[in-house]
């Protein structure tokens, strides 16, 4: 069956994380007053989700491009993910952050990548790109490392929301009424 095809990919993946790398990125979170996203694509999707749990948890989270996002300022931290490294609107995004004194956090699945070399890899995902076959997965283009981030973010959110009392009813308090 593809799903379980998919959840062994998972787990695999799952398995190459190292768990100090997630703890530095979540310090890299907690330490920062104000966080923006920026991603393209289903890359994109799920940082905006991740900035959703972030605003629940009470952070200030904007996404990059929304028309109410707001101006950066030295001391914030801009939150990357492409799994190529090569997503020009990314790039130029990390670029202009860095002149401007904004911390930077990346994720990517090739380190070698412009975004590399523009900011070391908070986070590497094993995983296909839209540029490259993949040798750890069957599924197309950047399925992998998508999901993988979805499951990164949501473990990130569930260290943090464990140091909070009454987290959940916090986050529930603060989810969309509008619906």
């Amino acid at each position: 069956m593809q799903a379980q095809i998919i959840v062994n990919e998972l787990n695999r993946s799952i398995n190459c994380l190292n768990q100090q790398d997630i703890d530095n990125f979540v310090k890299k979170v907690e330490s920062h007053k104000r966080i923006f996203v920026y991603g393209m694509g289903r890359s994109g999707l799920m940082l905006k989700a991740f900035a959703m749990r972030l605003m629940q948890l009470g952070f200030i989270a904007y996404v990059v491009g929304e028309t109410t996002t707001p101006a950066v300022q030295k001391g914030d931290l801009l939150i990357v993910a492409s799994a190529s490294g090569e997503t020009g609107t990314v790039n130029l995004t990390v670029e202009s952050a860095l002149k401007q004194g904004v911390a930077v956090a990346s994720i990517t699945s090739t380190p070698s990548s412009t975004l590399g070399k523009l900011q070391s890899p908070d986070l590497v995902v094993e995983s296909g790109t839209k540029f490259t076959t993949s040798q750890v997965s069957v599924q197309p283009l950047g399925s992998l490392f998508e999901q993988m981030l979805l499951i990164m973010f949501d473990t990130i959110i569930l260290i943090i929301s464990d140091k909070q009392s009454n987290a959940n009813e916090h986050m529930a308090n603060k989810h969309a009424s509008l619906e």
